[in-house]
């Protein structure tokens, strides 16, 4: 009991040191304690209270009712170095480029993107679709001289609701189907017309609030104009391996949107061409490094691998200790009986009432635990419960990824990736343009499931 107690009370202080990170003062240094810090420290704490030991923490990552955490680890943090790699050849730079020459408007453009970011996720995934457009919409912001903002939050929202049509558009979807034992036929008959009325209520939430509260910041006209600067031979550093790391990213991204069909895994691929950048990276290293901060010396050769080590750099790798973190508190969770006990607080004799419960419930709790470790918990708690409750599911993992920026990993990641490009955006920020919207695409979407699951 005493154990359960103070578990429970260390995974809401990592919560809420992980929104707040707090600044203390050491020696007369300030040090933010972030979430990698926070995490860590919290890590520690539960092994060195004898809640947790590294068995702990292995077995979390392990397979658990088909679920795979550790191929969750791959999924994420191998998608973000491929797409960082595809970045740093240029090529983004030129596609934005490309899409702001055609868009000859703000709201022309708004249109293109948001259709893009929901077609890409739909045979792909989210946080691909997310990785990979971030930085077109900052380099066409760039370009146009407009304000990101809209952009980049809308695509953001579009990505996390497109991605339910099929499982292989969110890692969270993958959980759901292997945990409910649903083929990717039958996951997609449930989710169509769930996912469509998604679609059509938080566009017309953004329609009414980006196209009439920010009508000034989308302008009428868009002329684009390469200057010195920013002229092809600047942006694309090395054509070879610009045309190399694109050719690979067009075949990385066929494998992901076929993979379920010649039963190829996504986390499969995205190892595979993980390892591919990772050769190619470091075969161009020497030609495409600007500085000599890290040398490789064998006798007298010598070999500049910076630009190897930047691409590697790249990865949020300190988002790392925070979702294993979260991962042990979910097994912990489990282990307690506390996964069990919140499972029976859902006993539901309305379908309707149960259905829009836990799609509020699962969504918001995304955001006190981000989606991927929320998902496995209550696909534990909800397991053998009526297939509504899956689908509930299925939306809470993906909605609540648009609630704050901590309802999904890659919300955490797309923060930190826009801080690299000089734009500020936060909980605050996040929250006053999504939650609105958020919160009536939850409630249309709750009440389809429960048609859905009525008329089967």
């Amino acid at each position: 009991m005493i154990a359960t107690i103070i578990t429970l009370n260390l995974f809401f202080a990592t919560v809420y040191l992980v929104v707040k990170e707090p600044e203390v003062v050491l020696k007369n240094k300030k040090v933010i304690l972030d979430y990698a810090r926070v995490s860590s420290g919290v890590l520690g704490l539960l092994i060195a209270s004898g809640i947790a030991s590294l068995t702990t923490i292995k077995s979390a990552l392990m397979p658990q009712m088909n679920i795979v955490p550790w191929k969750i680890l791959i999924i994420f943090f191998g998608s973000a170095y491929i797409c960082g790699s595809l970045d740093a050849s240029g090529v983004l730079r030129v596609i934005a480029y490309k899409f702001a020459s055609k868009s000859k408007s703000g709201k022309k453009l708004f249109t293109n993107l948001v259709l893009l970011a929901g077609i890409l996720t739909i045979f792909t995934s989210n946080d691909i679709v997310t990785l990979t457009l971030t930085p077109i919409i900052v380099y066409i912001s760039q370009y146009a001289g407009i304000d990101p903002i809209p952009y980049l939050i809308t695509v953001f929202f579009a990505s996390n609701t497109w991605s339910m049509f099929f499982y292989i558009g969110n890692p969270t979807n993958v959980i759901i189907a292997q945990a409910y034992s649903l083929g990717f036929t039958e996951y997609a008959k449930l989710m169509f017309f769930p996912t469509l009325v998604a679609i059509l209520t938080s566009s017309l939430g953004f329609y009414l609030g980006f196209y009439y509260k920010y009508k000034d910041m989308l302008p009428k006209e868009i002329n684009v104009v390469l200057d010195s600067a920013n002229s092809y031979s600047n942006l694309i550093k090395d054509k070879r391996y610009a045309f190399l790391s694109s050719g690979f990213f067009v075949i990385f991204f066929t494998m992901v949107a076929v993979g379920d069909l010649i039963g190829l895994e996504l986390w499969k691929s995205i190892l595979i061409f993980s390892g591919i950048y990772l050769i190619l990276n470091t075969a161009f290293s020497d030609i495409l490094s600007e500085r000599d901060e890290v040398i490789l010396e064998v006798g007298s050769f010598d070999y500049n691998i910076t630009f190897l080590v930047d691409s590697i750099r790249r990865v949020p790798w300190k988002m790392l200790p925070m979702v294993v973190t979260f991962f042990v508190f979910v097994h912990i969770f489990t282990l307690y009986g506390i996964t069990k006990y919140v499972g029976s607080l859902f006993e539901f004799t309305n379908s309707l009432l149960g259905t829009i419960t836990i799609t509020f419930v699962t969504a918001f709790a995304a955001n006190v635990m981000i989606n991927q470790p929320m998902t496995i918990f209550f696909a534990h708690a909800l397991y053998k419960k009526p297939l509504n409750y899956a689908m509930s599911l299925v939306v809470g993992s993906n909605i609540g990824g648009n609630i704050t920026l901590i309802g999904a990993l890659a919300g955490v990641m797309w923060s930190r990736i826009l801080k690299l490009y000089g734009i500020e955006m936060n909980n605050k920020i996040f929250v006053r343009e999504t939650f609105k919207i958020a919160v009536l695409t939850l409630f249309t979407t709750g009440l389809s499931i429960w048609f859905v699951y009525s008329i089967r």
